[in-house]
């Protein structure tokens, strides 16, 4: 499944039942808006952990990844519009430093609110992209 449509949420509660990548135990997530095109996904099990996110659209016009069959069904995706797709976002310390995760983004079920880091093996996109195109 492409996904290609990428609707603007704020809303709170993203699910994930196997965690984010080196974070297992955290699974309930808090997303809010958190000014000029970027998001905050906090742990509500844990205040101390917490991500920049943000939608690819903006930053990432031609990002495009394809989920496979499995993890589609996982997360009851019906079609790509119901995806929400989030890249986490590596702060530098200058604003043009900050890089967004394309290999693994987030994935997450509008309707459900369950969601996924996903690992796009044998896609094309860089763990490191710079977010404001150096």
């Amino acid at each position: 499944m492409t996904v290609t449509e990428m609707p603007t949420t704020t809303s709170p509660g993203l699910f994930f039942d196997a965690g984010l990548v080196g974070f297992a135990e955290a699974q309930r997530f808090e997303l809010t808006d958190a000014g000029g095109g970027a998001f905050e996904l906090r742990s509500l099990e844990d205040a101390a952990l917490g991500f920049v996110v943000v939608e690819p659209g903006p930053f990432f016009p031609d990002y495009a990844p394809v989920l496979d069959d499995v993890t589609a069904d996982r997360l009851g995706l019906r079609d790509g519009g119901e995806a929400l797709v989030l890249l986490i976002v590596t702060l530098g310390r200058l604003p043009e430093d900050a890089t967004a995760n394309l290999l693994a983004p987030i994935v997450a079920n509008e309707r459900t609110r369950q969601a996924v880091q996903v690992v796009l093996n044998g896609q094309p996109y860089p763990l490191r992209a710079p977010l404001l195109g150096n």
